[in-house]
């Protein structure tokens, strides 16, 4: 069993860097053209209506992790029956969410202007632009979207990555080619929802291809419903705080500053987010392997798992966490073509940093608390991350523009998820001293703040400029964070025995 949940968590994780690296390089190509050819308002549009659809889509209540969860112990007991009768009920509630956001969406068109300061392009018309990104969203759940829920609860995320990966590709090639053929903003986004609709519809031939069995059938028992209500109780105040975190940033700064704010801190959170979503993909691709391994091993042994993980993140966080201090700024000068007004300052640059690290050394911690089903016991911290945020973000955004953004998301990260989310998962699943876990934090801590001041002193006597000195600052952040961090890691138990599980992982298959 530990085999198999190591095939599938490398077999996920694969599929998922894969796709990650589309999401990186071809978005990138599209940002880069759209600035070039139609300007950073056009940018800061497309990112406020993302956030916008972000916020509405708070209406999936959570139900798509609630179900993943409830899936576990029917798809390791082999009850199928169970698995169709909860796959039909969510089938159900995903046509009545699809209809909720579309609502929500008609009802908030009529304010779209006020969530704008200044100026937007003369040539568009926001309403229908908000409109395609709205139907967007919402083929998303009217679609074969619960099907990717099953796929995730059977371990088989590589098969939505997959999925993901060759239509996000072909979308991505369209759109570059009529952005250089037209320069046109509409015949760009018109590519969001076809691409939508053709990843559902392969998202519903291969499952049903590979799990002919799970077909959406049959009634809940009353038990089962009442506990996914339960977890999606919990889950739901846990959007909250995602959205509160993730989306409010751009309607504030659009709201308070305006389109050309929202461009310049998504530039920089585009970055964040490509390297972010690496460290991600790893950790999700963990996610049902760590599910299962909570079913059915010792809480002692899923303890030191979590400890062996966390040396693991920590090394890679740390050192993705330098090489954003060093080459954040060299690689934004290059991709503005040295537009000064588009790049944010150094104190805000290192904000993102430590944004990055902090919310990254959560992942591995999260797959804990999903496995365990700890969204219910969560619910107040989640309340407090989302009202918090939001409070901090117009009160230090009102005096301090980005920076008070960056200083407001990182105060509740800080307090509201880092701190409590590990007392509520050491308090009811783990149920020992969590001042263990904190020291090691610490000291990852310590090493990587060593590793960044280090890197960049180093760097700083790099005196080329362009491609050529980012190259070189490059190199160097290849080689001094992590012979820092090997001799500073190199005696301890979690690197013994990481490297252990490093080397048992790669030779599966």
């Amino acid at each position: 069993m530990a085999d198999s949940r190591t095939k599938n968590t490398k077999r996920n994780m694969i599929s998922g860097l894969v796709q990650q690296m589309i999401n990186i390089l071809l978005p990138f190509v599209t940002r880069t053209l759209i600035l070039y050819q139609l300007g950073e308002e056009y940018q800061g549009l497309s990112s406020l209506f993302t956030s916008i659809l972000q916020v509405l889509n708070l209406t999936d209540l959570g139900f798509s992790s609630a179900v993943v969860y409830i899936l576990y112990k029917p798809i390791a007991e082999h009850d199928n029956q169970a698995v169709c009768a909860i796959m039909e009920y969510f089938k159900k509630i995903y046509r009545i969410i699809g209809l909720a956001v579309l609502s929500l969406g008609i009802i908030l068109m009529p304010f779209l202007p006020y969530l704008i300061k200044g100026s937007y392009p003369d040539d568009i018309n926001i309403y229908l632009l908000y409109f395609i990104y709205l139907t967007n969203s919402v083929i998303s759940y009217w679609l074969f979207a619960y099907k990717s829920a099953l796929l995730n609860a059977m371990q088989r995320m590589d098969i939505v990555n997959n999925i993901s990966t060759v239509t996000r590709a072909v979308m991505y090639l369209f759109q570059i080619l009529v952005l250089i053929l037209f320069s046109n903003y509409y015949t760009y986004i018109i590519f969001l929802p076809i691409a939508t609709i053709l990843n559902n519809i392969l998202l519903e031939i291969l499952s049903k291809k590979y799990f002919p069995e799970f077909l959406p059938n049959g009634v809940i028992p009353d038990d089962t419903r009442k506990a996914l209500i339960k977890q999606v109780r919990g889950i739901f105040i846990n959007r909250i705080g995602d959205v509160a975190r993730n989306g409010a940033d751009s309607i504030f700064l659009s709201s308070l500053i305006g389109l050309t704010a929202v461009a310049v801190y998504n530039n920089y959170f585009y970055v964040y987010t490509a390297v972010y979503g690496i460290s991600l993909v790893i950790a999700n691709s963990m996610a049902a392997s760590v599910g299962n391994s909570i079913a059915k091993e010792s809480i002692d042994k899923n303890y030191n798992d979590l400890c062996k993980f966390t040396f693991i993140f920590s090394w890679f966080t740390g050192w993705c966490t330098v090489c954003l201090c060093c080459l954040y700024q060299p690689f934004m000068l290059i991709w503005m073509r040295g537009d000064m007004h588009l790049l944010l300052s150094n104190l805000d640059m290192i904000l993102f940093c430590i944004y990055f690290y902090a919310i990254t050394m959560n992942n591995i911690r999260n797959q804990y608390l999903n496995g365990a089903g700890l969204y219910w016991e969560l619910r107040l911290w989640y309340i407090l991350e989302a009202v918090g945020n939001i409070v901090l973000n117009y009160l230090l955004g009102k005096f301090f523009g980005i920076t008070g953004i960056l200083l407001a998301t990182l105060i509740t990260i800080v307090l509201f998820n880092f701190i409590s989310r590990n007392h509520v998962l050491f308090q009811y699943y783990f149920k020992r001293s969590i001042k263990e876990f904190y020291f090691q934090h610490i000291f990852y801590i310590i090493i990587t703040t060593i590793g960044c001041v280090l890197t960049y002193f180093i760097c700083s006597f790099v005196s080329f400029n362009g491609i050529i000195g980012l190259l070189s600052k490059m190199a160097i952040c290849m080689v001094i964070p992590n012979i820092l961090f090997l001799g500073a890691y190199f005696r301890t138990n979690k690197f013994q025995e990481s490297v252990l599980f490093i080397n048992t992982t790669f030779q599966v298959f």
